[in-house]
């Protein structure tokens, strides 16, 4: 197990941990402590990997495969030869600019056929590593819970994230039931690009909300998304409903992309469809778009296709948020 599912955990939470889940397993890459920027308080940050989308300026590329993904970091090899002998499908060959690797060789056969990948345990200088862990709910809320003391004392909890964290929504519903069953506040960070009828009984059990509007346009969601976002109107109306009554802060997020969606007329679009569809959403934030998950695409064997974008200013920032308040919505949460 990693290094970072440790924690203070009794006998029976553990055993109560396995009667919910049955044995399920969640496959996540990360558990963030100590986030501010991620909902109210002080939080822990829970990355499943997966995601029904393919934003062409995803940060974190390594998350949207919901199986283990083999990473390369180049800068880590030295060049030892162990991974090529080992290898039993040749996916790796030697060149002057260092390993080549075919990852769809070591998906289809290696991992599909073994159950993981057999060059890492090879490599000396962990130049190799698996981007993602099948970790049982008992072990994640290891973590999680040996912050209680600053989630009372700031009013902070637990964020599930990804990824898309509705990509494993039976473990999703698993781990939201546990933290509230012990007290936590919970939020869902969620591109809302999934069946209702697997987002409607996990709503019981959060308390706050982040849903991605990344473009108004359909045909243009598509292009930049690969999905419709017509599912995602739809459940965001449902959820406005579910809202109403019940205690739920929904939050409406748009990364902002130079050149993409980064017009005042986008954000007008996204921003009148809010006030006349979702009377419960009384915030809309802009996340300027950044540049530091270029180099994951690499390690992963992905191409990054906005190479050449540059975050937006900051007066682009400030005038698009201008719109959003001539609309009558407030662009931070408390």
């Amino acid at each position: 197990m990693s290094a970072y599912l440790a924690g203070t955990f009794s006998k029976k939470d553990i055993d109560w941990g396995k009667k919910m889940t049955e044995n399920k397993e969640g496959i996540i890459f990360d558990i963030q402590r100590w986030s501010i920027h991620d909902g109210p308080g002080i939080r822990s940050n829970v990355f499943f990997k997966g995601c029904p989308l393919r934003c062409k300026w995803c940060s974190n590329p390594e998350s949207q495969e919901v199986y283990q993904e083999l990473a390369f970091f180049r800068g880590k090899c030295i060049g030892c030869g162990r991974c090529i002998t080992n290898c039993p499908y040749q996916a790796i060959t030697p060149s002057e600019e260092g390993n080549i690797i075919d990852y769809t060789i070591c998906q289809r056969q290696c991992y599909q056929g073994k159950g993981g990948y057999a060059c890492t345990s090879q490599c000396y200088a962990k130049a190799l590593k698996v981007i993602g862990e099948k970790v049982p709910l008992p072990d994640i809320m290891k973590e999680v819970l040996s912050d209680s003391k600053l989630y009372e004392q700031s009013g902070g909890g637990i964020t599930v994230t990804g990824g898309e964290p509705f990509t494993q929504p039976d473990f999703l519903l698993e781990l939201l039931r546990f933290s509230k069953e012990k007290g936590l506040h919970t939020t869902v960070e969620t591109c809302a690009f999934t069946s209702w009828k697997y987002f409607e009984p996990a709503l019981d059990y959060i308390d706050f909300l982040f849903v991605d509007f990344k473009l108004y346009d359909e045909e243009k969601h598509i292009a930049y998304t690969g999905t419709s976002n017509k599912i995602i109107k739809e459940n965001l109306c449902r959820i406005n409903e579910y809202a109403k009554n019940h205690k739920l802060t929904l939050v409406i997020r748009t990364p902002v992309i130079t050149g993409i969606n980064d017009s005042e007329e986008e954000i007008r679009l996204i921003a009148a469809w809010i006030k006349e569809h979702l009377s419960e959403v009384h915030i809309y934030q802009l996340l300027p778009y950044h540049r530091l998950g270029r180099g994951k695409y690499h390690d992963i064997g992905k191409s990054y296709e906005l190479e050449e974008t540059e975050p937006p200013a900051a007066d682009v920032i400030g005038a698009l948020e201008q719109i959003i308040r001539s609309h009558g919505l407030d662009i931070k949460y408390d």
